[in-house]
């Protein structure tokens, strides 16, 4: 999935999880929350692959489910404040929902190898080698997994605004007074 399809996703799931939670929309920054959450394991593996051939693969270490556990139960310990915990439910939603939208291509194709990543550094990865960002962008091409990503961001961009466009709303509302 690509990075707007990632968000859209997140904040699907994020929106259903604020709706059953407290029957609302979601709200301030825990948009921004699962916002970065959608994005964090990229930034992470690819940089680390792509430009700095650290990693063996742009699905590996932060794609990885001993990963995603540490950081939100860090992330869990840290917090100070109650109405903090929000913030980690929604980035542990948004990092979550990426991890789940990348299994997506290898579960459809039947390659179940390809999920290697989700239990990293037990399980094996293919090797990444390294590339820029412009490269991988510029080499796509349309399959059936990159129109899924675009309907998806499609569903999520509608819900955004069906929500209300929850963060961008709560941020002006909060730099207009």
């Amino acid at each position: 999935m690509l990075p707007w399809g990632h968000a859209a996703f997140g904040y699907i799931l994020y929106s259903l999880y604020a709706r059953y939670d407290t029957g609302y929309p979601p709200i301030g920054l825990a948009v921004f929350a699962v916002g970065f959450g959608t994005q964090f394991p990229d930034l992470i593996d690819k940089p680390l692959t792509w430009t700095i051939p650290l990693l063996p693969y742009g699905r590996s270490f932060a794609h990885s489910l001993f990963t995603f556990t540490a950081i939100v139960v860090i992330l869990w310990l840290v917090v100070e404040h109650a109405d903090q915990y929000v913030l980690v439910v929604a980035f542990a939603i948004g990092y979550l929902s990426h991890l789940i939208g990348d299994a997506f291509g290898p579960i459809l194709s039947g390659e179940l190898h390809g999920l290697g990543y989700l239990l990293w550094p037990l399980t094996s990865v293919p090797s990444g080698g390294t590339r820029s960002f412009v490269e991988f962008f510029l080499s796509l091409e349309f399959t059936p997994s990159l129109l899924f990503g675009l309907i998806v961001t499609l569903l999520g961009v509608g819900l955004w605004v069906y929500d209300g466009l929850p963060g961008v709303v709560d941020l002006a509302r909060e730099y207009s007074r």
